[in-house]
Parts: structure tokens; C-alpha cells; sequence
């Protein structure tokens, strides 16, 4: 059985494309909210950073774009060569580097590579497989890190979502209407989303697609256990890339692991 990720991110890569279009903007200011962040409370300043599963590069862009040798890995080769081009039309090429490789083989892929000041996985993109997977991906990640080197770690604080129970939701922006549904598995932790896209038109709505993604949330205590068991040694937990205090209705989770 093809999994959603396949489905999502190779089949459909053109289509889910789209939504990244509109963030790039975000990822400016939270890099520049994170690098602030790692200066002020950890007195570290990385060079050489890595973005797993980095997408179309937007972070690895801005990380770029801010004077580090930003570089990121993903399974998408649509996403990989966008990446590249974006880097090209910014002048970027010889600070950004793009690889198509599996976080799920990061072990593989980082075997013999020179430590890392700064690693991240975001925007929910540890929780795509399984907890097994999860925990491997952890553990490759500390091993490609330097002595002191910190992990960023975004993704939905699941006490949050869970109190937010909203089984569905409509939303219409750059003249496309999405109509959301959203379940939750409690025997698997897993959040399962559907996701009907209609562009606009002059006579109302066209149907375009349907997307569907699902992914596991970790509480905020159950992350940094993760990360522990992973061999970090102090875990740190925000409610955003600004270092705001976490509370149960923060909704998204930084964690910084050393």
C-alpha cells in the first residue's frame, strides 16, 4: 500500500506545491526569530546547518540568505529541484545545497559527513511514520551533530489539538476554497486530515483535488523523552521560533535538544 507521504509529496508534489508558495515569508521571520533565539540563550551561532525533509527549501533558503552554509534533504525529487532553482533565482547556489535522500536513511546518508551546527525538522515533519521511525530519525540526527550543536524540532502541540476539537473547517484564500476534515485515531496518536480543494470562479467553485495527510502529534513531555532517549542531554520547549513560554493552548511546540 503506497503511503501518504508517496502520495502526497511525488504524486501530487505540483498540487501540495501551492500551499508552500504562501509561507516563505513565514520561514524569514522564523529563522530570523530562531537564529535570535539560539544567540540569546544558548550563545551559539551556527554556520553549517541541515533542514531533513527541508521540502521546497524554505528554511534552508533563509538560513542561506543569512549567512550560513544552510543545506537540506528531501525525499521529493520535485521538491529537490525546486529548491535548487529558487536558490539559483536568489544567487544562493554556493551557500544552499539541496539532496534528495529518505530521512527515514538519514544513519546512511550521514555516515563519514563532517557535524552539523544546527539541525532542524519542521513543521511537522517528524511524526510522518512510525514511533520506531521516529526515534531512529532522533538518534541519526544526534550523531550528525557537533559537540554542543542543538536539534530544532517544530510540530503541533498535540494538548492543544486535542482540546481543539474541530472536526472540520472551511477556508477560502488566493482564490482557492478549502474544505478540511480532520479526525483523530486514539488506538494509533495518529491525526488523520482530508482536504477537498475547489478553485474560485466567476460562476462559483470548481472541484480541483483531494489531498490527505497523517501524522502523529507527541505531547510536549513525550518529545523531549524522545529526545532524551535519543542521547540529548537538556530539552528545552517553546511555543514558538520567538522562545514564548509553552502552555496547553500554544498552538505549535519548538523544541531546542542539546
Amino acid at each position: 500500500m503506497t503511503h501518504w507521504t508517496d502520495r502526497l509529496f511525488r504524486e501530487q508534489a505540483d498540487l501540495f506545491a501551492e500551499t508552500f508558495a504562501e509561507r516563505f515569508a513565514a520561514a524569514d521571520e522564523e529563522v530570523d526569530d530562531l537564529l535570535a533565539l539560539l544567540a540569546d540563550e544558548y550563545d551559539h551561532r551556527p554556520d553549517r546547518t541541515l533542514d531533513v525533509a527541508c521540502g521546497v527549501g524554505r528554511h534552508v533558503l533563509a538560513l542561506a540568505d543569512r549567512g550560513c552554509r544552510a543545506a537540506g534533504l528531501d525525499f521529493s525529487a520535485e521538491y529537490v529541484e525546486r529548491a535548487r532553482d529558487r536558490a539559483a533565482d536568489r544567487g544562493l547556489s554556493d551557500r544552499a545545497t539541496f539532496y534528495d535522500a529518505d530521512m527515514r536513511d538519514l544513519a546512511e546518508w550521514g555516515a563519514d559527513r563532517d557535524p552539523y551546527d544546527l539541525v532542524t525538522i519542521l513543521w511537522n515533519s517528524l511524526g510522518y511514520y512510525d514511533r520506531a521511525t521516529d526515534e531512529a530519525v532522533l538518534a541519526a540526527i544526534r550523531g550528525l551533530l557537533a559537540d554542543g550543536a542543538p536539534l530544532v524540532v517544530e510540530m503541533g502541540n498535540k494538548d492543544f489539538y486535542l482540546a481543539d476539537d474541530q472536526p472540520a473547517a472551511v477556508s477560502e484564500e488566493s482564490g482557492r476554497l478549502t474544505v478540511d476534515q480532520r479526525s483523530y485515531d486514539v488506538e494509533t496518536g495518529r491525526f488523520h486530515t482530508t482536504a477537498h480543494w475547489f478553485d474560485v470562479t466567476d460562476d462559483g467553485y470548481e472541484y480541483r483535488d483531494t489531498l490527505e495527510w497523517e501524522q502523529r502529534m507527541y505531547a510536549p513531555v513525550v518529545l523531549r523523552e524522545l529526545c532524551l532517549d535519543a542521547g540529548f542531554e537538556s530539552v528545552d520547549c517553546y511555543a514558538g521560533f520567538d522562545g514564548r513560554d509553552l502552555r496547553q493552548d500554544s498552538p505549535t511546540v519548538v523544541v531546542v535538544a542539546q
